[in-house]
């Protein structure tokens, strides 16, 4: 069993390492107004790629991601705030309880729900930068068909 301490560590480079993808998509969001048409493309691909990898890695660990995003963020949001409540209104009942397996029982709960947590914001990152770019490329599609020079028409 891991102790709270090297459960902590987890949690907390899981969450540095979600710190540094939105910093990385914040980044490739911003160069992209930059960018020719065709590194937008390539810089979209790379993105759908590394998005699909991790859509594929959650499910191999078992994270339940509904395709509906938003239907998945709300079902997770619901089923962590549930747990959080149970977990509250069983420590609060049994704060003088000296039961270690409960106790574990119920530490190890939290750390799953959090890890689930952070595993849907990494996945929710990747798609959000994915999402950014196909955006960045049609605008500039668009903005090449349809050039924004005014016409003088008269």
């Amino acid at each position: 069993m891991p102790t709270a301490s090297e459960s902590l560590a987890k949690l907390s480079a899981s969450l540095a390492e979600l710190s540094q993808r939105a910093k990385e998509a914040e980044d490739h969001a911003a160069a992209a107004r930059n960018e020719t048409r065709e590194q937008l493309e390539a810089r979209v691909a790379q993105a759908k790629s590394t998005a699909q990898q991790r859509r594929e890695e959650m499910k191999a660990r078992g994270a339940k991601v509904k395709d509906d995003l938003a239907g998945a963020w709300a079902s997770l949001q619901a089923h962590v705030q549930e747990q959080l409540e149970k977990i509250g209104a069983k420590l609060d009942e049994k704060r003088d309880d000296d039961d270690a397996k409960a106790a574990e029982r119920r530490a190890e709960e939290a750390e799953a729900n959090a890890a689930d947590a952070v595993d849907f914001a990494t996945y929710a990152v990747g798609e959000a930068e994915a999402a950014t770019l196909e955006a960045a490329e049609a605008r500039k599609i668009a903005d090449a068909q349809h050039p924004s020079t005014p016409s003088s028409t008269g």
